[in-house]
């Protein structure tokens, strides 16, 4: 990913006692999207230092996006089998081979990392040791200072962890951990009801393992629209115990069984569930205070992420962040836009802002999930006057023709312009469908764009224009 020709420049001086000062023209935090600056950098013959004391990629490759979509992938397949009942064809899963299908994600992890690692150029220093700031632009990593007139802060997020009694007693699972398991978990609660929480739902219970989810808020993946998380936990509930708006009070551990106590927010008798594993899933946080940003003054919001504006600059002259750790659209596709702007900002001038209108996410649970733009509520809260549309996929053709009688698209779209102001859609494929609104909200977003296209019969691209069937 990253070429170099040419070697960096390094000069030292002395630092104080034990340290030494190395500098750079661009120092970078963190190998996820921080990649994408490097590869800029480097395109420019600029020197690099890197600072990545863990497994290069970041969480997209060795924690989050692709490691959960190689076990994803197994387990769509289980419960498409399941789903073919519908259609006339009777199957049953014989048997799951599931060490096999870690050690193969394993595998393939580790050769994207290897890959990585091979592609880094002489024009890049890589330091291994964890960094912390001691200026704006000066950062410590083991006994070496190194500086650099231009810094990218992009060193992500981790999991939270909440201060439930008995927790920190338990040998609970992470979105990190979880991916070392080799034997399956007859029984495992998930802690949480966000993204991550209901795809690893979705994998154990089709590998067979007994799910319950236990989460506080009144229904699952909070962002989405009402209508998704309704139609999800429904399916969801079909493989799996969801238990909602019920709030964790302790954990413990006995006899290789974990027990978890949740009292339900609205009031009631505490009860208790048990399970061989348990999986914390209730959100994730910003890496910024372990990199020491408060001694560079580099301000942060309450929440703990590092603020930036729409250039990807911080308070801090030619200090960026990107990613995670800004706490705005945590996803891998979002974070390498941002690390573009920043480095097109950074190293030519530019005046490029970073436009989140038409940024789109998709949740692999089973049903999938895509959103990209405004809920209805955001749409009403901002002032817009809107209509809204729910679209079965049996409107169409190859709906029926796959009898997907549950899946649906949302639209939002503002009265008089017919702008989309966002779309939302739950069922198959629907992060390939979504693709279309994207590209259309990003040139302006008028459904006449979409309607006017022509679309192949029967197909479930259908769906889309079929959404814009605006009511009179």
């Amino acid at each position: 990913m990253v070429v170099s020709t040419r070697r960096a420049v390094v000069r030292r001086c002395a630092a104080g006692e034990g340290q030494r000062v190395e500098h750079f023209d661009v120092l970078v935090l963190g190998s996820g999207c921080g990649l994408e600056i490097v590869e800029q950098a480097v395109a420019r013959e600029k020197s690099v230092a890197l600072i990545e004391p863990g497994p290069l990629g970041g969480t997209c490759l060795n924690a989050g996006c692709i490691p959960s979509k190689m076990l994803i992938a197994p387990a769509d397949s289980v419960a498409e089998m399941e789903r073919t009942a519908r259609l006339g064809i009777r199957t049953h899963v014989e048997s799951v081979d599931f060490p096999g299908i870690m050690r193969r994600m394993r595998a393939d992890r580790a050769h994207m990392r290897s890959h990585l690692r091979e592609s880094i150029g002489s024009g890049v220093r890589h330091f291994r040791k964890p960094g912390v700031f001691v200026a704006p632009h000066v950062v410590r990593s083991g006994t070496t200072e190194i500086e650099a007139p231009q810094v990218f802060i992009a060193a992500g997020a981790r999991t939270v962890i909440p201060p439930i009694p008995g927790l920190d007693s338990v040998d609970y699972l992470t979105n990190e951990s979880v991916l070392e398991l080799s034997e399956k978990p007859g029984s495992l609660i998930i802690m949480g009801g966000g993204y991550i929480a209901v795809e690893y739902c979705h994998f154990f219970a089709s590998m067979g393992t007994k799910v319950t989810v236990v989460e506080m808020m009144d229904r699952l993946v909070t962002s989405e629209e009402p209508e998704v998380s309704a139609a999800l936990q429904q399916s969801l509930s079909k493989r799996a115990h969801i238990l909602t708006g019920m709030k964790v009070e302790a954990v413990s551990t006995g006899r290789r069984i974990v027990s978890v106590r949740a009292r339900p927010t609205d009031g009631g008798e505490s009860r208790t569930y048990r399970a061989e594993r348990l999986l914390v899933a209730v959100g994730r946080r910003s890496n910024a205070d372990l990199l020491g940003v408060a001694e560079a003054g580099i301000e942060t919001d309450r929440r703990g992420f590092i603020t930036v504006d729409a250039h990807m600059r911080t308070n801090q002259p030619e200090v960026y962040a990107v990613g995670d750790i800004n706490g705005r659209a945590m996803f891998r596709h979002a974070a390498n836009v941002q690390a573009l702007v920043a480095a097109a900002n950074a190293f030519d001038g530019a005046d490029v802002e970073m436009d989140y209108r038409a940024v789109p996410h998709a949740v692999y649970s089973h049903p999938q999930i895509a959103s990209v733009g405004l809920t209805e509520a955001q749409a009403r809260e901002a002032g817009h006057d809107v209509v809204t549309t729910i679209t079965p996929y049996a409107d169409v053709a190859k709906g029926q023709a796959l009898m997907e009688f549950e899946g649906f698209t949302k639209a939002v779209v503002e009265r008089g312009s017919e702008r989309i102001l966002g779309f939302h859609i739950i069922g198959p494929y629907a992060p390939i469908l979504i693709q279309e609104v994207v590209n259309a909200m990003q040139s302006g977003g008028h459904m006449d764009e979409l309607v006017r296209g022509i679309h192949i019969h029967p197909e479930l691209t259908e769906l889309i224009p079929s959404s814009l069937a605006l009511p009179q």
